[in-house]
């Protein structure tokens, strides 16, 4: 069985949440994602989704399903990061 595709992001101020090909809606709190927290509304709105992951250029973010699947959350070191 292949793993399922993004098809649609929704991004606000307290939520990510990715809607998956196989009908799955996986929803997360932004927190968990600091650098995507910081970002303005037009940095959050700003992504490319491919078939398996999100990129956010602005912000220099790349989250994939199985990420928010898992509950993962962005590492410390990557959160700590000065912004452009």
């Amino acid at each position: 069985m292949s793993d399922p595709e993004i098809q649609r992001v929704e991004i606000d101020d307290a939520r990510l949440m990715f809607h998956l090909s196989d009908g799955r809606q996986v929803s997360i709190p932004l927190a968990f994602y600091p650098t995507l927290q910081r970002g303005t509304r037009s940095e959050r709105a700003n992504f490319v989704i491919y078939p398996f992951s999100v990129h956010w250029p602005d912000l220099d973010v790349d989250l994939d399903a199985e990420c928010l699947l898992r509950g993962a959350r962005e590492l410390p070191a990557y959160a700590a990061r000065e912004r452009k």
